[in-house]
């Protein structure tokens, strides 16, 4: 059986709120069309989510038509971002950053000034003590190509931040490998209905 072409049908979202379920993904995007795929990426030991996710329409034009309905869509305290998922290629790898040592303070909108100057962020997530509900210094960025992370980690890392005693730690994130597996193994087990074992090769990074 020839692989699946989804270049056209493979959507990415950016920007899922914490909350967000496969079943509630599914839900929200079958409303434009039959869905083939769906997965919210979450880190497999503590279930804490990255906030994106794939939805794998059957025909093109759903797919078109659900990033022309649901991008900019407010879900709960986020906006989402819905876009064709890329075919994977060295450009793209590499680009999620964790960064460190950040002001126990900073908020989404101050972490986004510190990393837009160097490329385009796609995601991004500050981890938050889940007793407190207040950040712990930690967060991860997410660039839309592998120079702009590079970029970042070259101008950014070891710099002292106001109200930091701490130098900023920025780095490639260790967890991309485990996000890959976790999402190529979600997608074929959707695909499973088919008959098929081909795997489809587009990824977040």
């Amino acid at each position: 059986m020839e692989p699946q072409d989804t270049s056209m049908t493979n959507l990415i979202i950016n920007y899922l709120p914490q909350s967000m379920t496969d079943k509630k993904l599914h839900q929200m995007f079958t409303q434009i069309g039959q869905i083939e795929a769906c997965r919210v990426m979450k880190d497999v030991k503590t279930g804490y989510s990255f906030g994106f996710g794939f939805v794998n329409f059957v025909r093109p034009e759903d797919a078109s038509r659900a990033i022309e309905v649901m991008n900019g869509l407010q879900v709960e305290n986020k906006r989402l971002k819905v876009s064709y998922a890329r075919p994977a290629g060295e450009d793209i790898k590499d680009t999620n950053l964790y960064v460190q040592n950040l002001p126990r303070s900073i908020t989404e909108r101050e972490l986004e000034d510190l990393f837009a100057p160097y490329g385009q962020i796609v995601q991004k997530n500050i981890l938050k003590d889940k007793y407190s509900g207040l950040p712990r210094g930690v967060a991860f960025v997410r660039y839309n190509k592998k120079e702009d992370a590079q970029k970042a980690i070259i101008q950014l890392n070891g710099v002292l931040l106001e109200g930091c005693t701490e130098h900023l730690s920025v780095k490639i994130a260790e967890e991309h490998g485990k996000q890959k597996a976790a999402y190529l193994a979600g997608l074929q087990t959707g695909l499973a209905h088919r008959g098929t074992n081909d795997t489809l090769t587009y990824l977040s990074y």
